[in-house]
């Protein structure tokens, strides 16, 4: 299995499909998309004065939203996308292009003809991975038959006669649902649509006390429940309506127990993609966040660290991107919610969340007999699996994420013959005598590959770059122009660089301490 690493390279339109099981897939990369709607600003910078848009790319975001949320697309829009694309593609990462206020075009009026506009100046940006359609279509009034035409011209799906002359056939098309509605009222939309999802943000003023951060689960298994393909998407909150209080300056957030709980409440109830809402919104800002113009507050005490955590790089994306391999494992509490995945190698992946009140042992059953001692994801801790089952204690809104090895023990040694001994050997015949025996020793250097670097040309004096092995477990020597190889690790990004031609190159050296003799790189000029 194809891990995802998600990729911007420097020329050509990215494609983007939809996998077996919902997974969205990226020029053939099985990606879990991660998206801030919306990020910083281009050239703000964080609290400590470095780039804004490589703080949040390094932590893991993958996916930025751009575009007019009200405006029918004027002229700066279109210059602004233009500009976060160039930046996304600079950075290896992605854009979703907000088409909503275009959504409801009609052939031959004017949001058709900027409808197509926009395809045209966006289209083939190696950046461009996602249009947005309607924003919360069911709920704003528009019947799915009002939302055709701009979905087929888009994407050149649907029905024979819903457009003529469609503009773009590589990228997906994503309707965001309000949480409202019942099945049979969502069901139509996923006709005009090729991802599905919905928006919720139980953690209000109204109800900061006790919300019931179950209903994002909830909702997201509504959407599963009534899109056929599978791709599902969450959106969750930093800041929305509901958050501010009466008096100006009153908000309220969810700290980072709440935001971890309805990240993997989502996953376990099908979202095969993440957006974080509301950064941008300024009344959720400190005083601090408003000279900055984004909620850097929200990000360092809580959303950096739970993104670091289920990001491309990290331990748990292999069962991210992996939703064929889903179990729905028992437990013996009704509110605690588990299923396990499989993840690189023999990783077993069980995610276990429980929104229950209290605190209680919990036991889940139904593991394979392979799955013996894990360890407990970010918790620094070992739980023992005893006949496919473990017990451990769960509070309300609490997530324990387990990792098993599930490879197959090797074989016993085989026990000494009770036979009697056999006979002594006689001696070999007259002639060169037979070689000796030699341990095999693994001689085979693993190849090592770019997954994300600098377009060509650029203007850009900073450089990211993201590489694997074909080997798990390899280290990675990293060498920038002519400076000594040294240890380094994927992401590996650079800054402050020269203009002129560099040339980035990184080799893989495998457990046995094979070294790869053609080490993948990279050459590009900074103009």
């Amino acid at each position: 299995m194809l891990v995802a690493v998600v990729v911007a390279e420097g020329a050509g339109a990215a494609v983007t499909t939809i996998g077996q099981y919902g997974t969205t897939v990226i020029d053939g990369r099985k990606v879990f998309p991660i998206v801030l709607a919306k990020g910083p600003e281009l050239g703000s910078t964080t609290p400590s004065g470095a780039d804004a848009l490589n703080e949040v790319v390094g932590a893991g975001v993958n996916v930025f939203k751009v575009g007019p949320a009200a405006r029918p697309w004027w002229p700066e829009d279109k210059a602004d996308a233009v500009e976060w694309n160039r930046e996304a593609a600079e950075r290896g990462v992605y854009t979703w292009v907000n088409l909503a206020t275009l959504a409801d075009a009609e052939q031959g009026k004017l949001k058709d003809t900027r409808l197509r506009e926009v395809i045209a100046l966006l289209g083939n940006d190696p950046a461009l991975a996602l249009w947005k359609g309607a924003d919360e279509p069911h709920w704003a009034g528009f019947q799915p038959a009002q939302l055709q035409y701009a979905y087929c011209v888009a994407t050149s799906r649907g029905e024979p006669g819903w457009c003529q002359q469609p503009t773009d056939s590589e990228h997906l098309w994503v309707t965001i649902q309000a949480p409202r509605g019942t099945a049979s009222d969502l069901a139509p939309y996923s006709a005009v649509t090729d991802i599905h999802g919905v928006d919720h943000y139980p953690v209000t003023w109204a109800d900061r006390n006790d919300p019931d951060l179950h209903e994002v689960g909830l909702w997201t298994d509504m959407i599963a429940s009534v899109t056929p393909n599978h791709a599902v998407w969450t959106t969750l909150q930093v800041c929305a309506s509901g958050s501010s209080g009466p008096n100006e300056g009153e908000f309220v957030l969810p700290d980072r127990r709440q935001e971890r709980y309805m990240i993997y409440d989502a996953i376990l109830n099908g979202a095969r993609s993440l957006a974080f809402y509301g950064g941008n919104i300024n009344r959720c800002w400190t005083p601090a966040d408003a000279a900055l113009g984004w909620n850097w507050t929200f990000w360092d005490t809580v959303l950096e660290g739970l993104i670091d955590e289920i990001n491309a790089d990290s331990p748990i994306a292999p069962a991210l991107v992996n939703p064929g391999s889903t179990q729905v494992l028992t437990s013996n509490d009704p509110t605690t919610q588990v299923i396990s995945r499989a993840g690189a190698g023999g990783d077993l992946w069980v995610i276990a969340a429980r929104h229950g009140g209290g605190s209680q042992p919990v036991t889940i059953t139904g593991l394979p007999p392979t799955a013996t001692t894990g360890t407990v994801y970010t918790e620094g801790r070992s739980i023992a699996a005893n006949g496919g089952s473990i017990t451990d204690t769960f509070a309300q809104w609490d997530v324990h994420v387990y990792r098993f090895d599930t490879s197959p023990p090797p074989p016993p040694p085989v026990p000494p013959s009770a036979s009697p001994p056999p006979p002594a050997p006689q001696p070999p015949p007259p002639g060169p005598p037979p070689p000796a025996a030699r341990l095999v020793r693994d001689t085979s250097p693993p190849n090592t590959r770019l997954t994300a670097s600098p377009p060509r040309r650029t203007r850009a004096h900073r450089a990211r770059f993201r590489f694997v092995s074909t080997e798990a477990g390899s280290r990675f020597q990293c060498r920038l122009d002519s400076r000594r190889w040294t240890a380094c690790r994927s992401p590996r990004a650079y800054v402050r660089l020269r203009r002129g031609v560099h040339v980035f190159r990184v080799r893989a050296r495998d457990a046995a301490g094979n070294t790869d003799p053609s080490p993948a790189v990279r050459s590009w000029r900074i103009r």
